[in-house]
């Protein structure tokens, strides 16, 4: 259960190379269906692995697509990708009525653990935790803070690293050369943007890194996240170009 292509979606991204990767290692053991969440009426093309599609902007979606799950003799577990702006309503509390009403077995995968929460989030939190059989997190750090904030018992917490793209290894320096970086210090942030990112505490930092190491350049990379875009349009990525004017990092 997750956002999946052709949404553009980075949750989606890594759900597709994941299954990709489970199907390359584990294909003779089990085979898996995708239940795509939606959050609009744009109808997408979905590859033939989709089997249902699940728009979170409906509160029927959630009892519907939970009871045929149940119904699907086939499908022995459920595997979550949870992000709080995939589902609805505060927090994307309205994931609850969907876990409550399956009768399968549940993993989730926790993309976003935010320290130090609020009374609400850490209900919401301990909530999905209580219906699942298993929490997989992706750094030590957040298992830590679910432990420590969250109250979730540290033995149901798996810790499986996100992982990347096997890609050649190319010399660093031929393809800093390349780009016209030589002697330069380089730092980076890739990948949708949207004010969740944080990237302007990146950029409030520079000025001191820059006048330890006047030769550091700081890249930002990627476009304004579709849906963000929809929403606010280039309002946030404005704010990261003038707040570059301001510190005169250009």
């Amino acid at each position: 259960v997750s956002s999946y292509p052709p949404r553009e979606c980075g949750i989606a991204t890594y759900s597709q190379d994941l299954v990709r990767a489970i199907k390359e290692k584990f294909s003779s053991s089990f085979s898996i269906r995708i239940c795509a969440l939606e959050n609009s009426g744009v109808k997408r093309n979905y590859l033939k692995e989709v089997k249902y599609i699940f728009n979170t902007r409906l509160s029927s979606d959630y009892i519907d697509i939970a009871q045929k799950i149940n119904e699907d003799d086939e499908i022995k577990l459920v595997f979550i990708q949870h992000e709080f702006g995939l589902f609805s309503g505060e927090y994307g509390e309205e994931i609850l009525s969907f876990l409550y009403t399956l009768e399968k077995p549940i993993i989730i995968d926790f993309h976003t653990v935010l320290p130090n929460p609020d009374d609400k989030r850490k209900q919401l939190v301990k909530s999905i935790a209580s219906f699942v059989e298993n929490v997989i997190v992706m750094t030590q750090n957040s298992k830590e803070i679910l432990v420590k904030d969250y109250e979730i018992p540290f033995e149901r917490i798996s810790v499986i690293q996100h992982g990347t793209h096997l890609v050649p290894y190319i010399d660093k320096d031929i393809t800093k050369a390349k780009h016209h970086f030589q002697d330069k210090y380089i730092l980076s942030t890739f990948g949708l943007l949207n004010s969740g990112k944080g990237i302007e505490v990146a950029i409030d930092a520079m000025p001191a890194i820059v006048e330890k190491f006047p030769n550091s350049l700081y890249l930002i990379l990627g476009k304004t996240h579709p849906e963000v875009f929809a929403q606010e349009g280039e309002k946030y990525r404005n704010s990261l170009e003038e707040k570059v004017k301001a510190l005169g990092l250009n």
